[in-house]
């Protein structure tokens, strides 16, 4: 009898304890699927207001404008989010960033200027400087010099986003004599400024005189005098390139290569008035006394600045001849910057 209960004892036994180790693996699992389910539906449920964002299961606030966050996850603007330097830095919308954005700079060697300076919530705003235009939409980021009409007569002025609009001298005759005979008036000539007396020898050749009108020019001067007269970009970058280190030549090349594009006519006055446009009186001024001199110096017989053209031609042939060399140098350096 004894032993026949013995086998069913074992038996009872086991059981019990497979149904104890069931029971304590459940009671462990439960606590920790139950975690896992609350923080995936803590996750899904998590909502933050406008001015905040998500981060992970954590809302942060947004930083105002004018501010950038100083910790990963700002919960008090007043101390996570700092302000961006006033003049150099700027951030113009409600943010998450921890970095504040450059102000941009108005360079007047595009004719810029400033029409807003830059603030902590706002950029720089730029327009053109006077006696530039822009044909770019907004923001404009380069303006071209407005254009002086050879005539004389301005049927529309330039604007910061127009060119001028130039008339004719025989529809400036035909108002003088209307306002005449409407009027009875005599009209007084008008008294020649510094700005509109006409250039003497506008057809000078200036090959042999590069060198020296460069000399009273700095570089950034030769470049924005050559990049307002249309010389393209990649060609004013490879001059610099070829000549690196040598800031005088480079002075000299570009300028041969817009003296080759331009030609002979007309370049002399096109020269000074431009530069006397872009603020560049000083060089102006040196470069035609030395000019000046350089053509006195070749008429015979000490003839005067101010002869006729006639003799102004001649002695501009003298001097043309020293640079009859150069001048064929210099056509095959603009052509092969051309070709790159």
């Amino acid at each position: 009898m004894a032993r026949g209960l013995l086998p069913l004892l074992l038996v009872v036994v086991l059981i019990i304890e497979t149904q104890c180790k069931n029971d304590t693996e459940a009671l462990i699992h439960r606590p920790y699927n139950k975690l896992i389910t609350r923080r995936i539906i803590a996750k899904r449920e998590i909502k933050c207001n406008l001015d905040e964002y998500n981060l992970g299961v954590q809302c942060c606030k947004k930083c105002e404008r004018g501010f950038v966050k100083n910790t990963s996850c700002p919960t008090d603007i007043s101390k996570h989010c700092v302000a961006c330097k006033n003049g150099k830095e700027y951030m113009d919308h409600v943010n998450d960033l921890d970095k504040c954005l450059r102000c941009h700079s108005c360079d007047s060697i595009f004719g810029l200027e400033v029409a807003k300076n830059c603030t902590p919530a706002q950029n720089t705003e730029c327009t053109c400087a006077k006696d530039y235009f822009c044909n770019s939409s907004v923001p404009c980021r380069h303006c071209d010099p407005c254009t002086t009409c050879e005539s004389g007569v301005i049927e529309k002025q330039c604007t910061s986003t127009s060119n001028t609009v130039c008339g004719t001298k025989d529809r400036r005759k035909q108002k003088g004599r209307t306002s005449k005979e409407n009027l009875g008036e005599v009209v007084p000539k008008a008294e020649a400024s510094y700005e509109n007396v006409p250039l003497i020898y506008t057809d000078v050749d200036l090959s042999s005189h590069v060198a020296g009108i460069v000399e009273e020019m700095t570089l950034q001067e030769v470049k924005t005098f050559v990049r307002n007269h249309k010389v393209p970009e990649p060609v004013i970058d490879q001059t610099v390139r070829d000549y690196f280190s040598d800031t005088s030549e480079q002075k000299i090349k570009l300028f041969q290569v817009w003296y080759q594009r331009h030609g002979i006519k007309g370049a002399y006055g096109t020269l000074i008035s431009s530069l006397r446009d872009f603020k560049m009186c000083t060089a102006a001024d040196k470069i035609e006394e030395k000019l000046k001199a350089a053509v006195s110096s070749c008429q015979e017989g000490g003839q005067s600045y101010n002869d006729d053209t006639e003799q102004s031609k001649t002695c501009t042939q003298e001097c043309r001849n020293s640079y009859n060399g150069s001048a064929e140098l210099s056509k095959t350096y603009s052509g092969s910057l051309e070709e790159t």
